[in-house]
């Protein structure tokens, strides 16, 4: 049986957008289901536009999916010598032929009403041909389209016919001397032994003129599946207007690779048993092209964040910290000789924090006061919770008590609260919103009376003694 072998072909000329990605995980899933190889080709033949800095670009993001690619990267920009031997040989063969219609030869047979070109440089004899070509006349190969349908089966879109007279003769050389996509994706194709080409929709009208190719090239046909595209909320192709599209976007956002990998993976596909949280091994092990729907995806952040926040409520506290370092660093919350009890005390709050987190960065937005003392409250908290003389009497009486507490716990800080509560014939809810507030800054926030402990008697206090002096007092 033939080993599966297929491949991701992205164009250096930007960053991996979404659509892209999940056209990488896709082939990735498919080769590793099937025990077969997951190619890399980088179609950097538009070399105005293409660059190393985003190939290393597109490099980090696929790693950082965790797709690792087999075999060394095929760049079409080194293979201009291959591609020019098939040229020639289907020009020996009669089954291409150079036209030499100018630009504006083409615009006026369009102008007309002609939906494809004419063909007409198609019937100049041998001596004619040689003749525009010695006196130095620019021209295009084409490849003459033969005369009958083509007819296949695409593993997401089922049976499809395509009648000979869709098909113009198409450009596969331009005139300086470059292959067209159409030629340059079939010679890799079979020339890197692919099996299977799985891409976007956008291709699907390629797809008969490539196969008209192959067996012109008399190589054989790969089996093709085309993903349907990713549609905004409004329907509309996904793009920057829809927000963040570009894989490295979403690791500056603090996603989880793992979570961005799932959810990616079911846009567009579903596994049989209807789970939507699994691991790479998991969704390895259910993947078939077979549950591609064909109807296009819609991409939804709320489902990103949801799945996001599951990933991280299982990932250890330990390789949050190890994504969340070079920030600490940054903020000067850590320095690269930290001690144990640093790194103790930062896992801590992690680990109360990481239940309310749907991406990384949010520990930061929302856990700022683990390392710092707030330096505003929250409005609506603060009319809420302490917004009278007595919540600020009430909270001073706790200031002393908390200053002659015996052991600084979760459970005696708690308990404490509460005795205090009783004792000033309140509600417990009383004094510990304003706690909240003043500790945090916030309104809400994990278990505050964790918190308190976390944060340390000294810092608590001094918290405090400061939103007394802050707050009402009439």
């Amino acid at each position: 049986m033939q080993k599966i072998k297929v491949r991701f072909a992205p164009s250096p000329t930007g960053s991996l957008h979404l659509g892209g990605a999940r056209t990488a995980i896709y082939n990735y899933l498919y080769a590793r289901s099937n025990n077969g190889s997951f190619l890399l080709r980088i179609e950097d033949t538009d070399t105005k536009r293409s660059d190393m800095e985003n190939v290393e670009q597109i490099y980090r993001s696929l790693k950082w999916l965790g797709l690792d690619w087999d075999e060394e990267p095929i760049f079409q920009s080194n293979r201009a010598e291959i591609y020019k031997k098939y040229i020639e040989q289907l020009l020996k063969q009669d089954k291409a032929y150079k036209c030499f219609c100018t630009p504006e030869e083409i615009e006026e047979e369009r102008k007309s009403g002609a939906f494809q070109y004419s063909g007409k440089c198609r019937h100049l004899t041998k001596s004619e041909v040689d003749q525009k070509v010695s006196q130095n006349q620019n021209y295009v190969v084409r490849f003459k389209n033969p005369d009958k349908s083509i007819i296949f089966t695409d593993r997401v879109y089922g049976k499809i016919s395509v009648k000979s007279h869709e098909l113009d003769d198409f450009i596969i050389q331009r005139s300086d001397g470059s292959p067209t996509y159409q030629l340059a994706v079939v010679v890799d194709d079979f020339e890197m032994g692919i099996t299977h080409v799985i891409r976007g929709e956008d291709h699907l009208s390629n797809t008969p003129k490539q196969i008209n190719l192959y067996l012109a090239l008399e190589k054989p046909i790969p089996k093709f599946a085309h993903l349907p595209l990713l549609l905004g909320a409004d329907g509309k192709r996904l793009s920057k207007r829809h927000g963040a599209t570009g894989v490295d976007e979403y690791k500056a956002l603090g996603y989880p690779s793992a979570a961005v990998f799932n959810y990616l993976a079911l846009l567009g596909w579903a596994p049989k048993k209807g789970q939507e949280i699994l691991d790479k091994k998991s969704i390895i092990k259910q993947f078939s092209l077979n549950g591609i729907a064909k109807k296009s995806a819609v991409y939804d952040i709320k489902k990103l964040d949801w799945i996001s926040d599951k990933h991280i409520s299982v990932i250890s506290n330990d390789e949050i910290f190890e994504n969340l370092f070079p920030i600490f660093i940054k903020k000067g919350y850590i320095t690269e000789n930290h001690d144990n009890n640093r790194k103790k005390y930062i896992i801590s709050a992690i680990n109360l924090l990481k239940s309310r987190m749907k991406n990384y960065n949010q520990f930061f937005e929302w856990g700022d006061y683990f390392f710092k003392d707030p330096e505003v409250y929250d409005n609506n908290a603060s009319s809420k919770y302490w917004n009278n003389q007595e919540v600020t009497e009430n909270m001073t009486q706790l200031l002393n008590k908390f200053i002659n507490i015996q052991s600084w716990n979760q459970m005696e800080i708690e308990n404490l609260v509460r005795t205090t509560a009783t004792e000033l014939g309140c509600k417990a809810g009383y004094l510990i919103h304003p706690l909240r507030l003043a500790v945090t800054g916030q309104g809400v926030s994990p278990g505050i009376f964790e918190i308190v402990e976390l944060i340390g008697m000294k810092t608590v206090l001094k918290r405090i003694s400061k939103a007394i002096k802050i707050f009402p007092k009439e």
